[in-house]
């Protein structure tokens, strides 16, 4: 693994499209599962009648997502091709489970976007709007790279058809265009997740198309441009307890590095522990570095001092003990209203979610309404923003949240807003009002009692 450019991908796609079973295929190819646990669920899948599941049940685990067959929990896949090693997240396609959708894409690189070529199928993702909403969440999440994957072409419905192909390619490159995206060529590959047609080698029953394999589209993402060196700030996606590595919490270094030994601090709470262990693509290192998705053991000594996972929680950010994340009492915000049915007042309530974190926010005050074409002020004090409008708003968090200055660091400086079920508008951070860093509780090794005053 050393060398090798790291990537982190989410697979997104509305329910059913076949994301999971693809994923699970093309790691079974790479030979990413251990083969004795993946021998089981395969036998665990044909003795219950499932064969159709016998990969993809080596991501999805939940009993309630085998009963259903669809993916309700996140799940980190690693897989390596020969140039490079992958992250990648299987994430919910229900819209009922947008907040873990939004918290994973929040982490990636890449986006591949998992379309069904089956009869209906596109269809329906297109008319409920809900292949236009995935393509700019992965937008207004900042994932600045994005590929296509149109699966199920071995459908009894489509039969390896070239025309059924090249239709859903002209028509979701004109999402991602309309959305903000500026590929000059999205990658569009034409595969079959459940047969691995096209995933790691040419597929014969694809003539016609001459174009890379889905590993090769991968791999020619290439390295990641990483930002320069800043402060740490790591958003935390999740946190566990294991018996030896004590509780660990799980998520991507956004900026700075993190190593063994170091202090840090959990916002908002204040709480401070030691760094005891880290994991990148499951393997101890002693260091990680922006852009890498870790899992983090803060001990497991003395259990009275040590943080418990009860204490941490997703939204979290860590920052180190020299430059330490702050909650926001209020911020200024450039928002753009994309689909809101109404109209938009002082007072307004929606929920927004920034890096991993969910929390209802309310617009305090309409500070001006900014000219699309110029970007200079067109109106100060609007009473209302309406579809379409472009406002700069004075934001007040309703739940305690970490966020920062998009200019200062992008990931926790932009966020979606989230109304009536779905994504109603987007916004960039252009200041922060903080609040003090609380101090740490005093039964906390790692600061000096009589700071405690």
């Amino acid at each position: 693994m050393a060398g090798k450019p790291q990537v982190s991908l989410a697979l997104v796609g509305p329910m059913g499209c076949g994301k999971t079973t693809l994923l699970a295929r093309l790691c079974s190819e790479l030979g990413a599962f251990p083969a004795e646990e993946h021998q089981q669920c395969q036998d665990l899948a044909w003795e219950l009648g499932r064969p159709s599941h016998r990969h993809g049940w080596m991501l999805d685990r939940l009993p309630c997502e085998r009963e259903e067959g669809t993916t309700v929990m996140p799940t980190l896949q690693m897989f390596k091709s020969q140039s490079c090693v992958y992250s990648a997240f299987d994430t919910p396609g229900r819209e009922e489970f947008v907040s873990n959708f939004l918290s994973i894409t929040s982490l990636a690189d890449a986006a591949v976007m998992v379309v069904s070529a089956a009869s209906g199928e596109w269809e329906m993702a297109v008319e409920s709007g809900r292949a236009r909403e995935l393509a700019l969440d992965c937008f207004t999440m900042g994932i600045k790279h994005v590929l296509v994957w149109v699966t199920k072409m071995d459908d009894f419905t489509v039969q390896f058809e070239s025309a059924r192909f090249e239709e859903i390619k002209k028509a979701v490159t004109a999402y991602l265009k309309d959305v903000g995206y500026k590929q000059k060529d999205v990658p569009v590959i034409p595969v079959a997740g459940l047969s691995g047609e096209n995933l790691v080698s040419k597929s014969a029953e694809m003539p016609w198309y001459a174009g890379h394999t889905a590993i090769e589209s991968l791999d020619a993402l290439g390295s990641m441009n990483r930002p320069a060196e800043k402060p740490l700030r790591l958003p935390v996606l999740k946190v566990h307890d294991q018996p030896k590595a004590g509780t660990v919490v799980v998520g991507r270094i956004e900026t700075g590095s993190i190593r063994i030994g170091i202090k840090v601090i959990f916002s908002p709470s204040g709480l401070v522990s030691e760094v005891r262990s880290i994991y990148k693509a499951g393997e101890p290192v002693n260091d990680a570095r922006e852009g890498d998705i870790v899992s983090v053991g803060l001990g497991s000594g003395d259990e009275s001092e040590q943080l418990r996972p009860s204490d941490i929680r997703r939204g979290m950010v860590i920052s180190g003990s020299t430059d330490p994340a702050a909650d926001a009492e209020t911020f200024l915000a450039q928002v753009v209203v994309l689909n809101h049915p109404g109209v938009i007042r002082a007072g307004y309530c929606p929920a927004i979610a920034v890096h991993t974190a969910q929390v209802p926010c309310e617009f305090e005050e309409l500070l001006s309404k900014v000219d699309r074409k110029t970007g200079k002020d067109a109106e100060n004090n609007p009473t209302s923003a309406k579809t379409g409008d472009v406002v700069t708003v004075k934001m007040r968090p309703r739940a305690l949240v970490c966020v920062e200055t998009f200019s200062a660091y992008p990931p926790l400086g932009r966020f979606a807003i989230r109304d009536h079920g779905r994504t109603v508008g987007v916004g960039v951070i252009k200041e922060v009002s903080k609040r003090p860093v609380p101090k740490p509780r005093s039964h906390n090794q790692y600061f000096d009692p009589s700071d405690d005053t």
